[in-house]
């Protein structure tokens, strides 16, 4: 678990009130029995100054190290899933009375509900995640004490940083594609050769494997057959996230509704697993620069590599960059762009991607309460109880009937667009795509 680079500040070890006011009634009955010649006042001092007699002396066996204990913060995880929860335990010694606060994060959940909690050495707090990327878990402000409550200190402990990771969403879609163009992989070649796929049964050939013969087809025609087999072939895919704006869900949508971005990152990470868990070689390339290029690459560790750099795609920089472009591509590559299709720089690029003959398949991100003439019934929309005059639901309105325009020419060049719905959304789109590529496509110079 990664940490701030922030050290732990620690208040000294000082007496509590408690302790002081203990001392301070036993000495002034002590005195005051004294100077009165009233030995029976002591008795209403003496548990007091017992009690700080014994807690002193404590304090003075165990030594002072002992006295206030240093706390120490892990989690039991490094990294978790949208909606996936992590505990967080302080310790530090036991018979040590211990109490812990961590602030609250946006998009997070703690448990105890206030993130704050007490008990007797040891502490677990549970902190479950909302929404990916990275959760800065603390400071922890810790007061520690001993078993009497007579000496306490404070302790400021650095943060902690929980990444979280797109959710495992597991695409309801086939891997078929239309033009495997690897040598070996899951997906049917229209070519024939070494694989499983039965093609058909000829005469056999010099060259042709042994262990293909057909034994009862040749038995019966009293010539030698054998099994001729497609071949199986993997493929390249592509992925174009568009992060050149974060576009947020309408107000009366609710806290909780995904921006343009939540459901470009989480359509790209359901996509890679799809396509990494068959075998292929899966890549991003992303338009804005929250994302960094991540070369093709298979397996288990191109997932890990693929989920972490989209967990830290962050805007708290809010800075403007240009967009970029990707020049060149192998013709035959499945590209998904994950895009809210409102910038005329990620039309360009798909323009680009199909002219070098990819194989495109477009994901709208842009949140569906976004444009939604459904709220505009001839009465001012309210937002937070207040009359909204600034003409918001009808711009975006008009601006979602434009971009239907976008939407329609993709469509009519070939290049089917669909929008981000959940795990079923690429199923149609991927079952049509050979009769997709068979369309007319507009090419650019």
């Amino acid at each position: 678990m990664s940490s701030s680079p922030d050290q732990q500040r620690s208040a000294p070890t000082a007496p509590t009130a408690a302790l002081v006011r203990a001392a301070v009634i036993g000495c002034a009955a002590l005195a005051l029995a004294v100077l009165t010649g009233r030995p029976l006042i002591i008795l209403a001092g003496l548990p007091l100054l017992m009690w700080t007699l014994v807690a002193v002396a404590r304090r003075v066996a165990r030594g002072e190290e002992h006295g206030s204990p240093s706390p120490a913060v892990v989690s039991n995880r490094r990294s978790l899933e949208e909606g996936g929860t992590a505990a967080v335990s302080v310790t530090t010694a036991p018979g040590v009375l211990t109490a812990a606060t961590i602030p609250l994060q946006p998009h997070s959940r703690f448990s105890p509900r206030h993130g704050s909690a007490a008990g007797d050495g040891t502490l677990r707090l549970r902190v479950s995640a909302q929404r990916w990327g990275r959760i800065r878990v603390g400071p922890v402000h810790v007061l520690v004490a001993d078993s009497l409550g007579a000496f306490r200190a404070q302790h400021r402990l650095p943060p902690l940083d929980v990444q979280v990771v797109p959710s495992s969403t597991v695409l309801e879609a086939p891997v078929e594609v239309p033009t495997p163009i690897g040598v070996s992989g899951v997906h049917l070649s229209r070519r024939r050769g070494d694989g499983t796929a039965l093609s058909e049964v000829r005469a056999f050939r010099p060259g042709d494997r042994l262990h293909r013969i057909n034994w009862r087809v040749s038995n019966r025609t009293g010539v030698l057959h054998t099994n001729a087999t497609f071949t199986e072939q993997d493929t390249d895919v592509l992925l174009v996230t568009d992060t050149i704006a974060d576009v947020a869900a309408a107000p009366w949508s609710g806290e909780d509704a995904p921006t343009s971005l939540d459901m470009t990152i989480r359509a790209t990470s359901a996509v890679a697993r799809h396509y990494l868990t068959a075998g292929d070689r899966v890549s991003v390339f992303d338009i804005g620069h929250l994302i960094g290029p991540i070369p093709p690459g298979t397996g288990p560790r191109q997932l890990r590599v693929l989920t972490d750099a989209l967990s830290r795609a962050t805007r708290e920089d809010g800075r403007a960059r240009p967009a970029r472009r990707l020049r060149t591509i192998r013709p035959g590559t499945l590209t998904v762009v994950c895009s809210p299709l409102l910038h005329a720089e990620s039309v360009t690029q798909i323009g680009a991607l199909v002219a070098h003959g990819a194989d495109v398949i477009v994901v709208d991100t842009l949140p569906p309460s976004i444009g939604d003439v459904s709220v505009l019934n001839g009465k001012p929309l309210r937002l937070e109880g207040k009359v909204s005059d600034r003409f918001w639901p009808e711009a975006w309105a008009m601006r979602r009937m434009l971009r239907q325009t976008t939407v329609r020419e993709l469509r009519e060049s070939g290049v089917p667009v669909t929008p981000w719905e959940g795990p079923s959304s690429l199923a149609p789109v991927l079952l049509s795509l050979s009769a997709a590529r068979s369309a007319p496509r507009m090419r650019r110079s």
